[in-house]
């Protein structure tokens, strides 16, 4: 027991939450493999820079989803003597590697881009062909339902990873949709469309994986939102006894949230009392935020500020 809860139980629980998150991401997996295929394949058949551009943007959702399933499964893992809190955060480092693919692929779909476009200044490009339509369409709809269901998903679970995969299928959607149109301007005549359009999704993916990348590095560098910090800090100041909050140090873990945490105390109390007083307030913590672990510290009321650790927003 800790705190009072069935350390084996809530283990269980969480490693089912990362089982159907793995149901999710393994769903992603085969509808991004089927959109690539068609897309790339349909895109040489169609003369269209612009799809060809989607069928690589879906590439990327391929090589995320892998990767997101090896960071789930890997998370699963029960502590060990090297990793005494799990191998929650190789969720994070699954999302990191997922970013660093799509910042590739972002390039090289920018610089294709650049390709049409010189291309159509050059007389040189063709009309895209009606099947680059269809596909596009089928892409943008596909696309549309699986970010739907990594949003919803994600919620349900509070899942970092379906998160980012919700962050991915969006804007693979809006670039779907935007590919739909600018096939349909070339075949209207509006010829540099579909290299610009190749363009466009390129700079949108680039986007996307900074956000992630930029999301995952903030994690993994013990990077912690100080809104949540204001929160844990206002009810552990609701338990009785709990004179003041002296420090409060974060860091998530995947999903899971470790704490650090020193409370002022009535210097009289008794070791057994102070004790006591740490697990209410493990306790408080893990019933409101659901974290994973806190580490409690208590610090007699009157000692001096400089003679204990000091929280960085006092």
């Amino acid at each position: 027991m800790d705190a009072g809860r069935n350390i084996l139980k809530d283990e269980q629980r969480r490693f089912a939450r990362l089982k159907s998150a793995q149901h999710a991401a393994a769903l992603n997996l085969l509808v991004y493999g089927g959109l690539t295929v068609a897309e790339l394949w349909i895109a040489q058949l169609a003369h269209s820079r612009a799809l060809a551009a989607d069928g690589l943007n879906n590439l990327t959702g391929v090589a995320s989803a892998l990767i997101l399933l090896w960071g789930l499964q890997i998370s699963q893992q029960r502590p060990d003597n090297e990793h005494r809190f799990g191998h929650w955060r190789f969720q994070t480092i699954a999302t990191l590697f997922s970013g660093l693919i799509m910042l590739v692929v972002g390039a090289d779909v920018v610089l294709d881009g650049y390709h049409g476009l010189q291309a159509w200044y050059q007389g040189k490009v063709q009309v895209p062909g009606i099947l680059a339509v269809y596909v596009s369409l089928a892409a943008g709809l596909a696309m549309g339902a699986i970010s739907l269901m990594n949003h919803i998903r994600a919620k349900q679970l509070n899942s970092s990873v379906l998160r980012t995969a919700s962050k991915d299928s969006f804007s693979d959607a809006a670039t779907s949709a935007g590919t739909l149109l600018a096939i349909l301007g070339a075949k209207a005549g509006w010829l540099w469309l579909d290299g610009g359009a190749a363009l466009a999704v390129g700079i949108l993916i680039l986007y996307a994986a900074w956000t992630i990348l930029r999301d995952a590095i903030f994690e993994l560098t013990d990077g912690f939102d100080t809104k949540e910090i204001t929160a844990y800090r206002q009810t552990i100041t609701q338990v009785p006894g709990v004179l003041g909050v002296q420090s409060i140090e974060a860091r998530y873990a995947g999903d899971a949230v470790l704490l650090t945490i020193g409370i002022r105390v009535d210097p009289k109390m008794t070791v057994a009392d102070s004790y006591e007083l740490g697990e209410q307030v493990e306790r408080k913590l893990m019933d409101k935020y659901d974290i994973l672990d806190a580490d409690v510290k208590t610090y007699p009321a009157d000692l001096p500020p400089n003679d204990a650790p000091q929280d960085p927003q006092n």
